[in-house]
């Protein structure tokens, strides 16, 4: 065995020891710092952590492409899926694909309907800025910048830019039009607020994060499970 060999072993196992005396010191917490959306059917946040393989099969099969993988900013939880609602909500697709294609039940395979989903709850955190409050009709712009940067690639995708385009000019209810809840009613609705009207987060709701990704003056936050 050569010298630089010899040097290379010692290295890493300096390194290594050093790793093991302080590990308690240098190696990241398993969970987030704070809690984030998990796809649908996601088990409680460390049993999911702890049976999630990280294989990104859910991020292959979303067609809304909703599901991104943590980075490494995360730690030891890089490579599971989270949902980021302010970019692209959960569009509750028929038979829930994610859960479907999740290969170590990260994703409850009991789960297979969005009436059966929890991911969180929507809350309206500014309803003095809401659109349909102060009786202000979506514009163009609103449109084009709820759109901005967002995947446009699948069918469905394409649709739903579509549909929000066709908001222009009316008076807002996207969050409560775009809702994908299968009883939406039960979710989401519109209710009388002084002289205007505010969306009504109701007890179905799932905190898919959707009314929050599409709400032009994005008074809608999603709050995930804990």
């Amino acid at each position: 065995m050569s010298k630089l060999s010899r040097r290379k072993i010692l290295g890493y196992g300096a390194v290594f020891g050093i790793i093991a005396a302080g590990g308690t010191f240098v190696i990241p917490k398993l969970a987030p710092a704070h809690p984030v959306l998990r796809p649908p059917g996601a088990l409680k946040e460390k049993k999911f952590l702890a049976t999630c393989i990280k294989c990104g099969q859910c991020l292959q099969v979303c067609p809304y492409h909703s599901v991104k993988l943590m980075d490494i900013n995360h730690g030891l939880s890089m490579g599971a899926p989270v949902i980021t609602p302010e970019k692209r909500g959960c569009y509750l697709c028929d038979l829930l694909p994610c859960v479907l294609s999740c290969p170590s039940g990260a994703l409850d395979h009991k789960i297979s309907d969005g009436r059966d989903v929890m991911m969180g709850k929507a809350e309206i955190s500014a309803p003095d800025r809401c659109l349909a409050v102060i009786g202000t009709p979506v514009n163009a712009a609103d449109v084009d910048a709820v759109l901005a940067g967002k995947p446009m690639i699948t069918e469905v995708e394409i649709k739903l830019a579509e549909k929000l385009k066709g908001c222009a000019g009316g008076q807002c209810r996207i969050c409560v039009d775009f809702c994908p809840y299968p009883d939406r009613d039960l979710a989401i609705g519109i209710t009388e607020y002084g002289a205007g009207l505010v969306p009504e987060i109701k007890e179905k709701c799932v905190g898919c994060g959707v009314c929050e990704e599409l709400c032009p003056t994005k008074v809608i936050t999603t709050v995930p499970l804990r």
